[in-house]
């Protein structure tokens, strides 16, 4: 929140077979995974066909990519390159010939930018025609972060894990397939949002893809601090207790702690704050997840449930002065929102939430983290 197959590789798609047909009448497609490289690749090994297919934790370590959707796509991304997102470029109208929803056909044109900070792919995107995954998500939920992409490095990898999810009853919502320079790409949305708390988690296969993403990202101009790294990702839900249990059901591993959160200096909208809320942590990959159900309010989940229902609510990014880069946001037009701060025996930390929400439905957390 992307884009036939040779008949070994075809026996790992049983399960998805009108997928495959489909994607077998390949195209030169929009690519919208295109250059999502992601983390450290793991060599491939040769396949053991009779093995069972295991979840592979390495390679949903690092977030490659993120779908973002939105109904005016020059107004959002005016505004978070004025907030200091300056890799940017312009895709102009791209064509998707090969994408599929649920299994069938659904060719789509769509506005889309990229963006690259640090090593995360941004793809901003626009549906023109077509894009059902898309339209009916600005439809039931506004702008936003829909999906969260994790690149392979083989398409056998690809096609292991399409397999496990297969057999925790997890299907694909959408998938596309474009011809690259050097193979055939491939992007699946899995079917994890109703259960996972609006979650979409998405496999690209980019056979183009740099693995040497930081060179990648070097590429373009520089971003202005404090965007210059993800440092954390954060949703909305109804009850982080169920969603910890779903994703430890599809074999990953259990939220390391869920907190009761009061945090210290609650700030709302400029007045004493007295939100509390349900904080669950996933730690195992290279940036926190942070999944928040809240208790009493009011508050921006609050304002955010209300308006989105269930799903993405903000990226984070490390700043080393808060008063210093609160000023900074605030010029650039992105102003305080809610703040708080805690207090461990390794020092007293700060969170500010800026006020970027109207821009395309996400909200941008500055943090200062004292360890």
């Amino acid at each position: 929140m992307r884009r036939a197959l040779s008949s070994k590789l075809a026996l790992g798609w049983a399960v998805v077979l009108s997928v495959a047909l489909v994607a077998g009448k390949l195209e030169p497609s929009g690519r919208m995974g295109c250059s999502a490289a992601g983390g450290s690749f793991r060599s491939p090994t040769a396949p053991d066909e009779t093995a069972a297919p295991v979840l592979d934790p390495a390679i949903y370590h690092h977030v490659a990519q993120v779908i973002w959707v939105v109904k005016d796509i020059n107004r959002v991304v005016d505004y978070w390159q004025r907030l200091g997102i300056r890799n940017i470029h312009s895709d102009g109208t791209v064509s998707f010939p090969n994408l599929t929803y649920r299994g069938k056909p659904d060719p789509a044109r769509a506005k889309q930018v990229t963006a690259n900070v640090d090593e995360l792919e941004i793809k901003w995107i626009q549906p023109v025609h077509g894009g059902k995954f898309w339209r009916d998500g600005l439809r039931q939920h506004g702008d936003g972060i829909r999906v969260l992409g994790y690149a392979v490095r083989s398409p056998q990898e690809f096609d292991d894990q399409i397999k496990y999810f297969s057999s925790k009853g997890v299907g694909v919502v959408v998938w596309d397939s474009w011809r690259g320079k050097t193979g055939q790409g491939r992007i699946a949305y899995l079917d994890t949002a109703a259960p996972g708390g609006g979650h979409t988690l998405a496999l690209i296969y980019d056979p183009d893809a740099d693995p040497d993403t930081r060179s990648r990202a070097a590429a373009g101009p520089g971003n202005e601090y404090p965007v210059t790294k993800i440092t954390h990702f954060a949703w909305v839900v109804n009850d982080v207790r169920k969603v910890d249990a779903y994703y430890t059901g599809l074999g990953f591993k259990p939220f390391s702690r869920i907190d009761h959160n009061v945090s210290l200096d609650r700030i709302y909208r400029g007045q004493p704050g007295t939100y509390e809320m349900w904080l669950g942590w996933d730690r195992t990959g290279d940036a926190p997840f942070e999944w928040v159900q809240q208790i009493t309010g009011p508050d921006v989940y609050v304002e955010y449930g209300k308006k989105h229902g269930e799903g993405f609510h903000h990226l984070g990014v490390n700043v080393s002065d808060m008063d210093e880069a609160i000023k900074q946001m605030t010029a650039r037009g992105a102003p305080p929102s809610q703040a708080a701060a805690w207090n461990t025996a390794k020092g007293k930390g700060r969170a500010v939430y800026l006020d970027t929400e109207p821009y395309g439905g996400v909200t941008l957390e500055l943090i200062y983290d004292p360890h």
